[in-house]
């Protein structure tokens, strides 16, 4: 029984050993990410609908250590919201504002990501690892549509935007370096015209001037699915060192003096 005892521990001391030493072998330089989902706005237009529209996006990510890495971020962000759609009579004066605006924005950020979870892929014990991140981004309109007209009689266009990304997410590795994630990112934004309608805005509608809300800078949030591809570097024992080519020449001219030394010797013991 004592026998048994000792094998079976040096059997785990070796196993944890080259668990060890796998682990070791492999490092997660980066990684590379696709993603769709939805993406919603929240501001003075409409503020009790939510407003859903397709985004999608790709990303790059410098793993640092196996906790923290750096990720930049391109995205295709829709947003919208329309006055008319509330569809309430309590809301009858945002029903007789009719505002609306649908715009298509690019969005550019550079986020701090962090595991709370080693992971690593290939393996099954470090599979799995929520994360959470935040960072700042730049937002443009590429394509913009609103009907809002200030006192002026001008229309207006949306501006571009400073954001400030939160993210929360999760990553499983399904297998090999290739990698299913859900995450959830909250914008806010240092604007209140996202929506072409600031805080002191005015709109005039069938001889009505509306005033804008209060309700402080516009935000908007994206819900999203994405696949990404690991880049691992795998190290391994240093190649052997190849083995110098000799002359022929000189191995047969060294084989032939050697034989002819060997023969001369055994002549002499002969003698």
């Amino acid at each position: 029984m004592r026998k048994q005892f000792i094998f079976l521990f040096f059997l785990l001391f070796f196993a944890n050993a080259l668990r060890a030493q796998y682990l070791q072998l492999t490092e997660n330089k980066g990684e590379l990410g696709v993603f769709a989902g939805q993406a919603s706005y929240k501001g003075d237009l409409a503020p009790n609908i939510q407003f859903l529209s397709t985004n999608f996006g790709v990303f790059y990510k410098k793993q640092l250590n196996d906790y923290i890495g750096l990720r930049l971020n391109y995205e295709i962000v829709p947003l919208g919201a329309f006055d008319l759609l509330v569809g309430d009579s309590l809301n009858s004066r945002m029903r007789g504002r009719n505002l609306y605006f649908k715009t298509t924005y690019q969005d550019i950020s550079l986020m701090t990501e962090f595991y709370f979870l080693k992971f690593i892929n290939g393996n099954k014990k470090y599979r799995f690892s929520p994360y959470l991140g935040f960072g700042i981004g730049y937002l443009s309109p590429l394509k913009d549509t609103s009907n809002y007209i200030n006192l002026a009689g001008e229309f207006t266009q949306a501006p571009n935007i400073i954001t400030i990304p939160l993210n929360i997410g999760f990553k499983y590795n399904v297998v090999g370096s290739f990698n299913l994630f859900g995450e959830f990112t909250y914008r806010f934004t240092n604007s209140d015209e996202m929506d072409h309608f600031g805080d002191k805005d005015s709109h005039l509608n069938e001889g009505v001037i509306y005033q804008a809300s209060t309700s402080g800078k516009d935000q908007f949030f994206t819900a999203k699915l994405g696949l990404s591809y690991s880049l691992m570097k795998i190290y391994g024992p240093d190649p052997k060192p190849k083995a110098k080519r000799d002359n022929l020449f000189s191995k047969q001219g060294q084989s032939s003096n050697k034989g002819s030394k060997k023969s001369l010797f055994s002549f002499f013991k002969r003698k």
